[in-house]
């Protein structure tokens, strides 16, 4: 555990869990960057430095060591907050599965809502056979944008009995919700009661994996 880690322990109730979403709220800046601070990528602004010194009950000088002597500009910083989105856990095109809340990673994507954030895709039900250039496959990300207005054809995380999601295409028909799968092997959800859209798929981040070498 580093010193900042210690100091958002000790000032989180000795829980070190929730201590960089509570202390970028107290910032107002983005989670992102409370982590880039806490991997050591990138160190905070003077002002920010001046904020944590009162928000920890501590001298600005214990803060600076938290980070070493190295400064990084304004900047590197801001440019950080834009460029990396929250991945707030993974849900399943296939079989229902719950959302992790935690920040466990971010991924080097534009933001363009403040409340955007990416969750990892599990199972194949949004592989369309017939668009396979608009699928979206297992163990790609989607960025969800929960500020979005969800329209009849969008795709879109619901969160399902209170607890688990699904990405599905949403189609409304009077007092039912269809949640429809792209891949026409796996089986729609249809819902007589409400359904909490937890925000609409604005895009899909797929990184390059790696293969074996084909034989010549």
């Amino acid at each position: 555990m580093n010193k900042l880690e210690k100091l958002l322990q000790d000032w989180n109730n000795g829980v070190l869990r929730g201590a960089r979403r509570r202390l970028a709220e107290h910032l107002k800046i983005n989670e992102a960057t409370v982590s880039m601070w806490l991997s050591g990528r990138t160190k905070p602004s003077e002002e920010n430095i001046k904020k944590m010194s009162k928000i920890f009950k501590v001298s600005e000088t214990e803060i600076q060591k938290a980070f070493g002597d190295k400064n990084i500009s304004n900047m590197v910083e801001g440019r950080i907050e834009l460029e990396y989105i929250p991945v707030r856990g993974l849900s399943s095109a296939t079989e229902e599965k719950f959302i992790l809340e935690e920040t466990e990673t971010f991924l080097p994507f534009r933001k363009t809502g403040p409340n955007q954030f990416a969750i990892k895709i599990v199972g194949n039900c949004m592989v369309d056979p017939d668009d396979p250039r608009n699928s979206i496959y297992d163990g790609d990300y989607v960025i969800v944008d929960p500020d979005a207005e969800a329209r009849n054809g969008d795709v879109i995380v619901a969160r399902l009995d209170g607890e688990y999601s699904t990405v599905k295409r949403m189609y409304k028909h009077g007092a039912e919700v269809h949640l429809v799968p792209d891949n026409p092997k796996c089986e729609p959800i249809i819902r007589t009661g409400a359904t909490f859209i937890v925000g609409k798929v604005i895009d899909v981040y797929r990184p390059v994996r790696a293969k074996k070498e084909r034989k010549m």
